[in-house]
């Protein structure tokens, strides 16, 4: 089932199945990954409890064993519309006996998205429905069409953040998805922006600025369309896309990384985690601009 929102600028439609955005529209181009199995079958899953990978896929959260494959379990379990207006819709996911087969704690999940002008504001709402705390990190995954318009190229395209880039990032390994932490790379040479090319991506993983002082991230074309990312509550953004030269760039804002090379397999020491007491609720949110 899927649901469209909209204001007089643009439109944008989400899908109950994984609560993630389906397509966003603005004078006729859609700007969102319309998800092909060739490159990629995904389009905006929801990462949540984990971002990125566990060792093996298994972990410990307070001494519970965890086992969840990479971003965890909200993207492939069920929702529920919760509310619905003209320019915004909010699903829910509550915990139940499947998902604490994998992650034994007890939550509530919504995501609500609204559309003002020609953007979309992205919100996570989880409370800790249990009786104990709780570990997670969350994070979005949107993918973008890139290039957007009739005669264009990915070189076309670049990534110019809101201020100059002073740290190296990070990458995780395309087979674990483990990060060698003490390996940083860097194609910015103190400058904010990064040029988009396919060779970027071929023969390492995603590009991780962790702790990342810009809160806003711009994929822009030569004929200047593209996307704007806000991120003041996420602390990562990730800029990522597939191998075999695949038409899209996915812009990630996480509160977490994916595991990395000196963390144990405890989930509530990785870095980037909140801990959730009992019946306490937290919310995240970032923004998605149609340019």
């Amino acid at each position: 089932m899927k649901f469209e929102i909209k204001s007089r600028e643009a439109l944008a439609v989400l899908g109950l199945e994984g609560a993630m955005l389906n397509s966003l529209k603005k004078d006729g181009i859609e700007y969102l990954w319309q998800g092909d199995p060739a490159y990629w079958a995904g389009q905006a899953p929801v990462c949540f409890p984990i971002v990125g990978v566990l060792p093996e896929h298994r972990g410990f959260a307070f001494g519970k064993e965890c086992n969840m494959k990479r971003h965890g379990i909200a993207r492939i379990s069920p929702f529920e519309l919760f509310e619905k207006f003209d320019n915004s819709v909010t699903f829910i996911q509550k915990s139940s006996e499947e998902t604490k087969k994998a992650f034994p704690f007890d939550y509530e999940l919504k995501i609500r998205y609204e559309i003002v002008g020609s953007t979309v504001t992205n919100e996570y709402i989880i409370t800790n429905t249990g009786n104990e705390k709780m570990p997670f990190s969350i994070g979005g995954h949107p993918a973008f069409n890139c290039p957007l318009c009739e005669g264009e190229t990915i070189e076309d395209y670049k990534v110019v953040f809101d201020k100059k880039m002073t740290r190296g990032y990070l990458r995780p390994n395309h087979e674990t998805g483990i990060i060698n932490i003490s390996e940083r790379f860097d194609c910015l040479d103190n400058s904010d922006t990064i040029n988009m090319t396919h060779d970027l991506f071929e023969e390492l993983d995603s590009m991780v600025f962790d702790n990342i002082e810009s809160k806003c991230a711009t994929l822009i074309g030569k004929a200047g369309r593209g996307v704007k990312i806000e991120y003041q509550d996420m602390a990562n953004l990730l800029i990522w896309s597939n191998v075999n030269k695949s038409p899209f760039i996915a812009l990630e804002p996480w509160t977490g990384i994916s595991n990395c090379s000196d963390e144990s397999n405890n989930i509530e020491e990785k870095r980037g985690i909140t801990i959730l007491y009992p019946n306490e609720t937290v919310s995240f949110k970032f923004k998605i601009t149609m340019i």
